[in-house]
């Protein structure tokens, strides 16, 4: 059927399947993490808590540089307990329904596309093909991002900070977990800034000097989201989820100015 041309049911009835083909798509990549059980909690979910993750050891050999030892980062393995009686199915079942939903985004991504493409001019579409491979990009490298730098420097600060020695930290599984989802899904969906930013521009509703003159307003946005995103309250998990963001914004002022340039370049030529 011609997206572009149909009445506003068939445009309903292509969404509706575009919906169940990227459900069943999570679905299946859900399941699929389900069954390497040990693959997705030993190695991807705990490994930021071990003194042997790649961010640590490459941390250790760049302060390993230094003659000082003192500013080496040290490791220490924290206990993860559970409480409650379901909480390890449950936990099983969220961690591999999100581990699907951040292997899905290529598909999803896709199946957007194959949405929006028929009403849509030659000329753009290759535009929205670029801003959606870009976009999928964003996406990843925010989530890298969360899980080796953020997650593993917040959660070895904060599962082995102690008020006093003799009270000993005991993380709960579910508070670990909600804490990794938490930090990769929303720094993935931050770091589409740019991407939106590129679109703001072109409507006329963004500029780039607005962006550069509003800069230190933008750093506290820029606080305020990370204080909203990082499950704990603490300041050194929010700064260190800050830090990449702000790059985010400084990046996202170079595309408003991209994107400027280019829609002045359009207009001459139609002129």
């Amino acid at each position: 059927m011609d997206n572009a041309t149909g009445t506003f049911w068939d445009h309903l009835d292509v969404l509706r399947w575009v919906l169940i083909r990227s459900i069943i798509a999570v679905i299946a990549a859900a399941a699929a993490m389900f069954m390497m059980k040990e693959f997705l909690f030993e190695t991807v979910i705990f490994g930021p808590t071990r003194d042997n993750f790649p961010t640590f050891r490459l941390f250790g050999m760049v302060t390993g540089w230094f003659s000082d030892d003192s500013a080496a980062i040290t490791v220490s393995p924290i206990k993860i307990i559970n409480t409650k009686l379901s909480a390890q199915l449950l936990t099983h079942l969220s961690a591999s329904f999100w581990a699907g939903v951040i292997i899905c985004v290529p598909y999803i991504t896709a199946e957007i596309w194959r949405f929006v493409s028929p009403a849509l001019y030659s000329n753009e579409r290759k535009g929205i093909i670029k801003a959606l491979i870009f976009s999928g990009l964003l996406f990843y490298i925010g989530v890298m991002i969360a899980y080796y730098l953020i997650l593993p420097l917040s959660v070895n600060f904060l599962g082995n900070y102690q008020v006093a020695d003799d009270i000993e930290n005991l993380i709960a599984l579910d508070s670990y977990i909600d804490t990794l989802i938490t930090l990769c899904i929303s720094t993935g969906i931050s770091f589409e800034l740019p991407v939106v930013t590129f679109f703001l521009v072109k409507t006329g509703i963004l500029s780039h000097k607005f962006m550069k003159a509003h800069r230190k307003h933008a750093f506290l946005l820029v606080l305020i989201i990370a204080a909203m995103i990082t499950p704990s309250t603490d300041i050194f998990t929010m700064f260190v989820t800050a830090l990449p963001l702000q790059l985010v914004y400084e990046l996202s002022v170079i595309v408003a100015k991209k994107a400027e340039k280019v829609e002045s370049l359009e207009l001459k030529v139609e002129s």
